[in-house]
């Protein structure tokens, strides 16, 4: 299950059950949940099993959905896969130790393939020079909110995150700044990278 997914899953079942009640179900110190809650950590693969476990016994459709979503991205996945295959070298046989002797009309182009970008929150925290555990701390929430929502305003990420809105919109705009979020309409937003949480 991708990172992202984790915190996604781990903040609905911290919403409908609380850190502490959350805590002693999976059996992991309420610090480490409070961390899961706000982004700052992402849950192990034992610790997303036992938080699976939960959400299946007590929000079975919330489970399902989840379930769903993830069979979804695998099947989008799957179909996606024939066409990332490198052709050019399983058709030509040709074998050559440095790539660099051949000649230009042996070797094959290379066509970057498009999809999303996935970076660090910490490269993030490095490029936009947040240094400060309390200010990280904030941009994680920000950050959190903004990659859980297709497109979002900046009220959105303030409602959502309870951070005060100059601080929001002085990440944001950093973030356009640096080119991880975008505007795609009028005061209306889109996060242009995959960000590892």
């Amino acid at each position: 299950m991708p990172s992202d997914m984790r915190i996604r899953v781990v903040q609905n079942v911290i919403m409908e059950m609380g850190i502490r009640p959350l805590s002693n179900a999976i059996g992991v110190n309420s610090k480490t949940v409070y961390k899961y809650k706000f982004g700052a950590s992402c849950p192990t693969d034992e610790t997303m099993m036992r938080i699976l476990m939960v959400l299946k016994e007590r929000y079975p459709t919330l489970f399902k959905r989840y379930i769903d979503e993830l069979r979804d991205n695998f099947s989008i996945a799957l179909d996606i896969l024939p066409k990332l295959e490198a052709q050019p070298l399983a058709t030509s046989g040709i074998t050559v130790p440095k790539a660099e002797k051949l000649p230009r009309s042996i070797v094959p182009e290379r066509k970057p393939v498009e999809r999303a970008a996935e970076v660090t929150k910490f490269a993030i925290y490095r490029d936009l020079g947040v240094s400060n555990p309390s200010d990280r701390m904030k941009l994680a929430k920000i950050l959190v909110i903004m990659q859980g929502m297709q497109t979002f305003t900046l009220s959105d990420i303030t409602k959502k995150s309870s951070v005060p809105p100059d601080i929001v919109e002085k990440y944001a705009d950093m973030l356009i700044k640096a080119g991880y979020v975008r505007e795609i309409s009028h005061n209306t937003y889109q996060i242009r990278t995959k960000i590892r949480l």
